[in-house]
């Protein structure tokens, strides 16, 4: 059985991504609306936006025929119009909050499963009843539990039914939550001493099977030889509480009693004057445990068109706030022609939740639209007869205004980033030609052209990256939950601050930080912040607080995450450690900054004992691995007593880069244009050499280390003299030095590809080495990752200044 609606299966990757925009958004107003002191002093604003995203849902997940998640989200709806309207006695909100958080993790839950084939759709109606006795609570109502009444329903007789038949009511316990289930259990059961002739409800399948028997019990019509058989089969029912027997007097006396059947109101519209004899009218009725009748009628629609033209509907709208109460109340009308109308009525009975569909004659006497009352006027004598008035002109009505959003799969934006890749390459194959060496003098025309096309291309290629290019703020907002539930559990009462969450990075960036985030804030809260008391003995007065910043740096984005909590001991890490087996060195010789790298190591953990949140030793590590996949690096440092920080460095584009190219020997290396400050020639005398033979070049009254690419590189060139070469004064960070190439080639754009992952052994990241390109004339390039090459990590005092 699918999960969702076949005809919606188009629909599915817009309804998982809305509808988890929906639920990211809910959890942000969730945490806003909790800071009130009770439920009457939420922002009207906030319950307005709450109850717009729950009818959202509730809507969107029914046309996709998900019952459970459109009636959980119909829970939390009605809580919050109780809210909405102030029909509350009770005001407290501490359960409130717990609840909602717990739907919407459910809710975010199942849309994670939608896509597995093989998990089943979730049963929420535990969750759904704690609504609704938490919105009784709010109400000053006794939640209503069992049956209100023993009225049977209305077609439990039939005139034409056998006298011997007999019907059956059973009851089923409180604590069975799928009574459907059972049901067909113990219809399979019955089969072998009886005929099971209907029931009802009579579809065991239907989403409102389980509401219907727990509301009105279980019917059960049969005809039986052994009565007494029967009634054993009945009462073994694995949660059948009781049962009840009605013969056929029995219920033709209950019934006969009942008031009369109400004769059909058929609403205007329906029927009209000039309406063909071909056009066919169908009434269709859904079941009450149809919580958007309009949105499956919408389903139904679409499907009839493949039998019949569909001409009108009553109600027409079926987009209208009206709809669903117009269609629960009168059903809906549907007119149309067809040639088919057997292949039309199978497909209206077959309809989800739909209870009935019939045909509807065409009354003796036509209806008409509601006209008002011609007014008599008096005329007085002589009184010239007064002409119609001539319509009124309206205004024309504004043209409706255009969405200005349009969603777009990522992978179309992936493909849109390779074709302008490419289309880099071509300009640097045409533009850097070994055709037209020596005739760059005489090519005015092509050169103005290839300038012009450099500046096309470069402007494609920031809006390109601009259509990627999303805030850090929605990886951000999803750690104000973990803080609070950590709050709640470790009783921290920490405080998340958030600085530069409009820095705008890549989608994949941000994609890629949700994780790893989530383990550094939990890593800060549960093992940074201490407890009141620890800090009041500790001295504190500050708030604890956990800071999450972001912000550019040279070509990269830095993302940190600071506590004020109490810092990392350096000893006990470094004893930890030793004890796992995992100095590769003596410990006297081991700097603090390897130390806390010990931190996210595999199965590296100081906590003794395992909660919730950590003391597996797991986590941290998948962290540092994640972050290095895309290019970045994770930095740790903390000092003891004040707090640690783990900060986030990556590449800021993961595709296409500006760089200088120059020759070493017969290589060509890439080096980031942004790290560049100055391109010189080395004189003789500007070069000085240290007694342990360490070079440095003197350039405006300072040193600078040289680091000789060929060397570094291992690249043999002819070049072993400064002054021959040329030299690069460049900064990354707080790290400066200046490179030694051969020659400069050209300034030009190339297309970062990443090493093989089989290349991993050779640990080229941490030789300087970022990746390679393919230039204009196919040969390669290297491409250097300045902050390896010119002093590795950046430390704490870096960051700040």
């Amino acid at each position: 059985m699918p999960k969702f609606d076949e005809s919606m299966e188009g629909m599915l990757d817009t309804f998982l991504f809305e509808t988890g925009e929906l639920l990211e958004n809910l959890d942000e107003i969730l945490m806003r609306a909790e800071q009130a002191e009770d439920i009457s002093l939420i922002e009207e604003s906030d319950i307005a936006e709450i109850f717009r995203t729950m009818h959202t849902i509730k809507g969107s997940a029914a046309m996709m025929g998900l019952q459970n998640m459109s009636a959980l989200a119909h829970a939390m709806e009605d809580m919050f119009y109780i809210i909405r309207e102030k029909t509350y006695v009770q005001t407290d909100k501490s359960a409130l909050f717990d609840l909602l958080y717990k739907s919407s993790d459910a809710l975010k839950g199942e849309l994670e499963d939608l896509t597995d084939e093989d998990k089943p759709l979730t049963d929420f109606s535990g969750l759904i009843n704690d609504i609704h006795v938490l919105a009784a609570y709010f109400k000053g109502e006794a939640e209503k539990s069992g049956q209100e009444d023993n009225a049977l329903p209305a077609d439990i007789f039939d005139e034409n039914e056998p006298p011997d038949m007999l019907t059956y009511r059973l009851t089923y316990s409180d604590s069975c939550e799928m009574p459907s289930a059972r049901a067909i259990v113990l219809f399979r059961k019955l089969g072998a001493v009886a005929e099971v002739c209907r029931t009802i409800p009579p579809d065991m399948d239907d989403d409102g099977a389980d509401g219907k028997i727990k509301a009105a019990g279980l019917f059960i019509k049969l005809v039986t030889d052994d009565r007494a058989a029967v009634e054993r089969v009945l009462a073994a029912g694995m949660n059948v509480e009781n049962f009840e027997l009605f013969t056929p007097e029995m219920l033709k006396a209950q019934t006969s009693a009942a008031p009369a059947k109400q004769e059909l109101v058929i609403p205007d519209g329906v029927f009209l004057p000039d309406d063909p004899d071909s056009l066919l009218t169908y009434r269709v009725m859904y079941s009450e445990s149809c919580a958007m009748p309009s949105a499956r009628a919408m389903v139904l629609l679409r499907k009839l068109g493949a039998f019949a033209e569909v001409c009108r509907t009553v109600p027409a709208d079926l987009d209208a706030d009206s709809a669903d109460d117009e269609i629960a109340k009168n059903g809906l009308y549907i007119k149309l022609i067809t040639d088919d109308t057997n292949a039309v009525e199978r497909l209206l009975d077959s309809g989800i939740n739909v209870e009935s569909a019939l045909p509807v004659k065409k009354p003796a006497v036509p209806q008409k639209p509601a006209e008002p009352a011609p007014q008599e006027e008096k005329q007085e004598v002589g009184q010239a007869e007064k002409k119609p008035a001539e319509p009124k002109k309206t205004a024309a009505k504004a043209p409706k205004k255009e969405q200005s959003l349009l969603t777009v799969k990522l992978e179309k934006l992936d493909r849109l980033l390779d074709l302008v890749s490419e289309i880099v390459i071509t300009e640097s194959a045409v533009t850097s030609s070994p055709d037209l060496r020596g005739l760059e003098t005489r090519l005015d025309r092509f050169n103005k052209s290839s300038r012009e096309l450099k500046k096309l291309t470069d402007e494609l290629q920031d809006v390109v990256m601009s259509l990627r290019m999303v805030p850090v703020s929605t990886a951000f907002q999803k750690m104000n939950r973990v803080v609070r539930d950590m709050n709640n559990t470790l009783k921290k009462n920490a405080t998340l601050v958030f600085r530069g969450e409009d820095t705008e990075v890549d989608k994949s960036i941000v994609d890629m930080l949700g994780d790893p985030l989530m383990h550094i804030v939990r890593n800060a809260v549960d093992h940074g912040i201490e407890t009141p008391e620890e800090r009041l003995a500790a001295g504190k007065t500050n708030p604890p607080t956990v800071t999450l910043s972001a912000g550019y740096e040279s070509n990269e984005v830095v993302i940190s995450c600071k506590d004020n909590g109490a810092g990392m001991d350096a000893a006990k890490i470094l004893a930890k450690a030793k004890k796992n087996g995992m100095l590769t060195k003596p410990e006297s010789e081991y700097t603090e900054k390897e130390i806390f790298n010990f931190v996210v190591a595999a199965g590296f953990s100081t906590n003794e004992q395992v909660t919730q949140y950590s003391g597996r030793g797991v986590g941290m590590d998948v962290v540092k691995q994640n972050i290095e996949k895309v290019g970045g690096k994770l930095i740790v440092n903390s000092v003891l007593g004040k707090g640690s920080s783990f900060t986030i460095r990556i590449p800021l584009s993961l595709s296409i880069l500006d760089v200088l190219s120059v020759e070493v020997g017969a290589s060509s290396i890439s080096i980031p244009a942004s790290s560049i400050r100055e391109a010189f020639s080395c004189k003789a005398e500007s070069l000085i050499t240290d007694p342990d033979g360490n070079e440095f070049v003197y350039l405006r009254d300072r040193c600078f280390p040289l680091i000789r690419l060929g060397e570094k590189l291992q690249i043999d060139t002819d070049i072993t003299e400064p002054a021959d070469g040329i030299c690069m004064y460049c900064r990354e960070g707080q790290y400066e030095a200046v490179l030694l190439a051969d020659r400069i080639v050209c300034d030009q754009q190339v297309v970062v590809k990443p090493f093989s992952p089989l290349l991993d052994g050779l640990h080229l990241k941490e030789a300087g080495l970022a990746g390679c390109s393919i230039l204009g004339d196919g040969s390669m390039t290297i491409i250097l990752d300045m902050l390896s090459l010119l002093g590795g990590e950046l430390g704490e005092e870096a960051q700040n200044g």
